[in-house]
């Protein structure tokens, strides 16, 4: 997904559609499972907002400062966002702040859907980028109840890179 042009869409196929059962070498069901199945698994990129100028796209292993809002695609309902508010409040443990950090492809499992190691590959500081993930690289089958994301839901993020390993875009104004 580097060199991401602007107004571009990119869509990568990461699972075909098809059975997903858990199966015995016989080919019979394993015990205790069920059959299963899944709709094509697919996770689009598109450039929202070109950087100003990019010197260093990021890269796995970079420390990555990001704004965002996630929303469920089906529904639209926001269910995370580096500047969400719960009841007037800020989300506990962010202390107020408007950006958070991760290390890009490193990230401790379940922290972010692992589509945000692939789409945010080469993003610039500045960039915005919309992601749409399939429930494979999101919370799969069993969804994120308590945080709004039901089972099987396709997200949207819409994501802003603020910094790369604390380096930011330099402004003249």
């Amino acid at each position: 997904v580097a060199n991401l042009a602007s107004d571009e869409q990119v869509t990568t196929q990461v699972a075909p559609a098809g059975d997903t059962t858990q199966r015995n070498a016989d080919g019979s069901v394993k015990i205790g499972r069920q059959v299963t199945s899944q709709t094509d698994q697919r996770l689009t990129v598109s450039q929202l907002k070109p950087p100003r100028m990019c010197n260093r796209p990021a890269d796995v292993g970079d420390l990555l400062e990001v704004s965002y809002l996630g929303t469920v695609l089906d529904t639209g309902d926001v269910f995370d966002g580096s500047t969400i508010k719960v009841d007037g409040q800020g989300v506990p443990g962010r202390g107020g702040d408007i950006t958070l950090f991760f290390v890009l492809g490193k990230q401790p499992f379940g922290q972010f859907p692992p589509g945000w190691d692939v789409g945010l590959q080469g993003i610039c500081v500045g960039e915005r980028r919309r992601l749409i993930i399939p429930p494979a690289l999101a919370y799969g089958k069993q969804g994120a109840p308590k945080r709004g994301i039901p089972p099987d839901a396709t997200l949207q993020y819409d994501i802003t890179l603020v910094s790369v390993n604390g380096q930011q875009l330099l402004s003249n104004s």
